[in-house]
């Protein structure tokens, strides 16, 4: 095994985040191998594991770095809302938004095989939805309007599954229309957030 410095580590590891996080979006996580990620930085394919111990770990590493950036944008805005029931709307529409560019996070909410193939190879503490930094925030708002009856008398795990269901419908955008999608995506969120709101 070569032996880098740590600025060259340090150097190697954004720059193979960077290729890695292009080649999942293009190809998915099945399709991406290592190989893609290690000749985009012309080392060898050995090599790749200096860095990162598998490459779902890449893959959630950069899942972590979206989910901090989302969380940045989408909250501030929720906690500006002036109930629960407006809380929930605001985010639904916050994070379908975010959605949109965020690639790698719409697709593990939405898209099961990505998901079923991080929940393989990594340990559990990793796969459990509710580690997941995007979600994370989404449980703990749930928990604490459940405990104050803001929300209906339901698991936190069903409330948030409802939420999680709702934005999937993104991948839906083109069956539904893009000319009408707007209005189903308005007329769904508030049926939602009335549903879940006591």
């Amino acid at each position: 095994m070569p032996k880098f410095t740590e600025i060259e580590k340090e150097r190697i590891k954004v720059e193979m985040m960077q290729a890695a996080h292009k080649n999942f979006i293009a190809k998915g996580l099945k399709n991406t191998s290592i190989e893609d990620i290690t000749s985009s930085v012309s080392i060898a394919k050995s090599s790749f594991y200096i860095f990162f111990e598998s490459k779902e770990m890449l893959y959630l590493e950069l899942l972590a770095l979206e989910g901090q950036e989302i969380e940045k944008k989408v909250w501030p805005k929720v906690e500006q809302a002036k109930d629960v029931r407006d809380a929930i709307k605001v985010y639904l529409f916050a994070m379908a938004s975010e959605l949109e560019s965020n690639i790698l996070t719409r697709r593990l909410i939405t898209d099961i095989e990505e998901y079923k193939m991080v929940a393989r190879k990594l340990n559990y503490q990793y796969v459990a939805t509710k580690t997941l930094r995007s979600i994370v925030p989404l449980m703990e708002f749930i928990t604490k309007n459940k405990e104050s009856k803001k929300l209906i008398n339901e698991d936190v795990e069903v409330i948030a599954g409802v939420i999680r269901s709702t934005l999937a419908m993104i991948i839906h955008k083109k069956d539904v229309g893009e000319d009408i999608y707007p209005k189903v995506q308005e007329i769904l969120f508030n049926a939602i957030a009335n549903e879940l709101t006591t």
